[in-house]
């Protein structure tokens, strides 16, 4: 990787995901960066900036990128990524399925420069220390994990407008359950690369009229620890909360979530400041891999 500019231009390359706006605010508080492009592939949302009219356009003059179109258009804006030699921060999930992830996860690790996902949680200081605390084996040995990260934005009316592709399965929507449990399959790894990550049972929430669940929940086997996963779009207030217990003592966060974590550590990855360790190839292959095994296992389920 060349050195970083003394200000990082960067391209946002689609503009359909709930997180756009969490992204811009980043950009128009870090000094370290500056809105140089935008592509969307119509009129672009962004006050004062003319689209450009293709992602090559965008990316020439760029330093750095962050996707935040459908999942669908990852593959073709990540062989343009690729191309033009630009770092790049890509919105969760890479890819509708496993094996289109592994497909695209090839491009991530074959590129020159750093190419990753918006793995925010890896940002949270509160998430860190459990890190910590695992690796130290303060808990003792583990008897059981539960990670909960909800929130009511079906209810609220979220996915519209724009964001309305997240309901669409076409655009490589997946729905509520694996939206937000990719985060929490991603964390687990994270915390423990060596553990194995089996999927033991699984059950989503429907909802009348819609194609996609709603949430569910999933019992995995994490190195031979038992873990409950929930998630979904319906729960109020919401939030995260993680419980771990242990032979020791046990451990009970409820971290403060901000989407834009992933891109302030991403810039500062850029520039030489250490703030997380972003997900690799491998990493976001295994993730893809349990949310295929949770769907399948949430779809033999009876009734």
């Amino acid at each position: 990787m060349t050195r970083a500019p003394a200000v990082l231009r960067l391209a946002v390359l689609g503009t359909d995901h709930v997180h756009l706006p969490d992204y811009l605010d980043v950009l128009a508080a870090d000094p370290r960066a500056a809105l140089a492009a935008v592509y969307s592939g119509r009129r672009s949302p962004v006050a004062g900036v003319r689209p450009a009219l293709s992602a090559a356009e965008a990316l020439a003059g760029a330093d750095a990128a962050v996707v935040v179109s459908t999942t669908a258009r990852h593959a073709e804006l990540l062989r343009d990524i690729v191309a033009a030699r630009v770092p790049a921060l890509v919105e969760k999930p890479l890819a509708a399925s496993a094996a289109e992830t592994g497909r695209l996860a090839a491009l991530l690790a074959a590129a020159e420069q750093p190419v990753t996902t918006a793995m925010f949680l890896r940002c949270a200081p509160e998430l860190r220390h459990v890190r910590a605390l695992l690796a130290e084996r303060a808990l003792g040995e583990l008897a059981g994990v539960h990670l909960r990260f909800t929130h009511p934005g079906l209810l609220d009316g979220a996915f519209t407008g724009a964001a309305g592709w997240m309901l669409e399965e076409r655009h490589g929507a997946a729905g509520a359950f694996a939206d937000l449990a990719v985060h929490l399959v991603d964390l687990l790894g994270w915390w423990d690369p060596s553990a194995g990550l089996r999927v033991r049972g699984a059950s989503y929430l429907c909802r009348p009229g819609s194609a996609l669940n709603a949430g569910g929940a999933a019992v995995l086997s994490w190195g031979g620890v038992p873990v409950t996963l929930q998630a979904g779009w319906t729960s109020r207030p919401g939030g995260m909360l993680l419980h771990i217990e242990g032979t020791r003592e046990s451990v009970t966060v409820e971290p403060r979530l901000r989407a834009g974590a992933a891109l302030e550590a991403f810039l500062g990855q850029l520039t030489g400041e250490v703030r997380w360790e972003p997900p690799t190839a491998r990493e976001i292959v295994r993730a893809a891999r349990v949310l295929d095994a949770v769907d399948r296992a949430a779809r033999a389920e009876p009734g």
